[in-house]
């Protein structure tokens, strides 16, 4: 007889074996090399570029309300200019920051990148697993020049070995950093770069390097100030500091290839997912980096051992979300919002599509009304498109949702969420249902406008390249009319920005500008 262990032990096996095989398949058989750069012809550059001008007019949901609403240029418009200089382009390097500068536009709201190294396995297995329809039928040696793309674009980006807070038009460290001996206290000003004032070196980047290619708003990328890496040879930056006690300090920093990932206590992902801190008596505070859902149920005995030992006498609590990029909407709805019910929360949504997105079946269907049903959803009904929106282009859907509780956390006060620009996907879905039902309040910077709508965001495959890369299909209406993916998620109370605390203690999380907000008193609206 097989025990439950035995078991456990297969399927470990079985997934070890299947992650192998994955592996031999996207890197061949002598072991993880770098894959071969495609040799595209002018006309397979141009075509890709077209490809994608035909994806965003059959399918995304975003360009034409973007357009509009930002002030964003006509990605049709701008078409013929990208397809020329994706011809003209003489390396793949070349190539790959003209297809980059034109998917900025098109995916300039919600959802919407080149999909990086370290997810083309995980979409590789789900998209087998699902059967998707546009990945799932890609032979696994295309896989490789995904691969290759992801390397270069990858290589493209630098930043600094220290994090950056912009503060209006001023950027300060956001931790200590030592070079030569000499400590760059947290919160040093960053006065020039390379010479050149900060808002010089912006105007350079986008001037010089990959960022003259991009088609929408450049400034979204320079928020980190140092971050493109700016050709052959380049090694850094000579930056000049102001200390923070008026002296000044000039020093060389050097880069670090690709995007910048948050080194800071704070957001230490070798520490656990979710951290719980009393700040007082009165006040508990509960800080979740993503929305894992591998960590769901660790986490929620986490906070439930953190609010029982409380017994009760909280009457705050703050549930910090700040620079969550999402993941799980089970996870939101297991450990944020049933264990704080008595009774079923009922709210509704309302998301689009573009009618051709369903006919052409680009993501499992599995209701009659072309979504699927998940967990809490009780019904799904389609509504009038709203003003503007063609019925015979647009399809429009009332999602109904109802939540069931879970056995109670020990609470009874009131919870303050914590928000930013950088919280996005399944954190925002969550921000978006208490918005809707009002379970908590929230408080900070409106969220990143790529909710984890209705439809997830399916992943699109460049024909004669291979670039595979991530973009949105639904349009998800707020409460107010707005549109999540141009506004994101409002807070209900706004504050100026906040630098990130640098680690999650009391002594320095009570020197937070947010928290203290909460402290003193933000009243819950009514």
């Amino acid at each position: 007889m097989k025990t439950p262990s035995h078991n456990i032990r297969t399927n470990s096996t079985l997934q070890l074996i299947a992650v192998f095989a994955l592996l031999l398949a996207l890197f061949g058989s002598s072991g993880c090399q770098n894959p071969s750069p495609p040799r595209l012809t002018a006309e397979d550059r141009r075509s890709d570029v077209e490809f994608l001008a035909q994806w965003a007019r059959d399918y995304h949901p975003c360009v034409e309300v973007a357009s509009k609403a930002r002030g964003l240029p006509d990605h049709e418009e701008l078409l013929p200019k990208y397809m020329d200089l994706a011809e003209q382009a003489e390396t793949n390097e070349a190539f790959l920051q003209v297809v980059w500068g034109y998917f900025t536009l098109i995916a300039a709201s919600g959802h919407g990148y080149l999909l990086p190294e370290d997810m083309l396995l995980t979409y590789m297995r789900d998209s087998r697993r699902r059967g998707t329809k546009g990945l799932s039928d890609i032979p696994w040696a295309q896989f490789r020049e995904a691969a290759y793309w992801a390397k270069l674009h990858k290589r493209s980006h630098a930043h600094a070995p220290f994090r950056i807070n912009r503060e209006g038009e001023d950027y300060f460290t956001g931790e200590d950093w030592s070079s030569k001996g000499k400590r760059i206290p947290g919160g040093s000003q960053i006065i020039r770069i390379n010479g050149m004032s900060c808002s010089e070196y912006r105007d350079y980047l986008k001037r010089e390097t990959a960022l003259r290619y991009v088609a929408g708003d450049a400034d979204r990328y320079t928020e980190p100030l140092l971050v493109m890496n700016e050709g052959p040879g380049f090694r850094g930056w000579d930056v000049s500091f102001r200390l923070p006690d008026g002296s000044e300090c000039d020093r060389f920093v050097p880069r670090r290839e690709g995007w910048y990932k948050d080194r800071s206590r704070f957001m230490n992902w070798r520490k656990e997912n979710c951290e719980c801190v009393e700040l007082s008596n009165e006040v508990g505070y509960v800080r979740i980096k993503l929305m894992i859902d591998e960590y769901r149920e660790s986490d929620r005995g986490k906070i439930r051992r953190f609010l029982e030992k409380s017994q009760g006498r909280y009457k705050k609590l703050i549930i910090d979300l700040r620079h969550n990029r999402g993941g799980s909407t089970f996870y939101t709805d297991d450990n944020l919002i049933r264990p704080f019910l008595n009774e079923p929360l009922a709210y509704k949504l309302i998301s689009g599509v573009k009618r051709k997105f369903l006919e052409d079946d680009l993501f499992f269907v599995r209701s009659g009304c072309g979504f699927p049903l998940g967990a809490w959803e009780t019904a799904i009904n389609e509504v009038p498109p709203p003003e503007g929106f063609d019925p015979n282009r647009w399809i429009f859907y009332e999602i109904n949702r109802e939540v069931h509780p879970l056995k109670r956390y020990v609470f009874d006060g009131d919870v303050y969420v914590l928000m930013d620009q950088r919280s996005a996907s399944a954190t925002e879905t969550y921000l978006d249902a208490v918005k809707r039902t009002g379970l908590a309040t929230l408080v900070g910077q409106r969220s990143s406008g790529a909710l984890g709508g209705y439809v997830i965001a399916p992943v699109v495959r460049l024909p004669a390249s291979g670039m595979i890369c991530r973009m949105e299909a639904d349009l998800d209406v707020n409460p107010d009319g707005s549109f999540n993916e141009l506004v994101g998620v409002r807070p209900d109370v706004e504050l100026p920005p906040c630098p990130l605390p640098n680690r999650a203690d009391r002594e320095t999380l009570l020197k937070d500008a947010w928290i203290k907000a909460v402290i003193k008193g933000l009243s819950t609206p009514g």
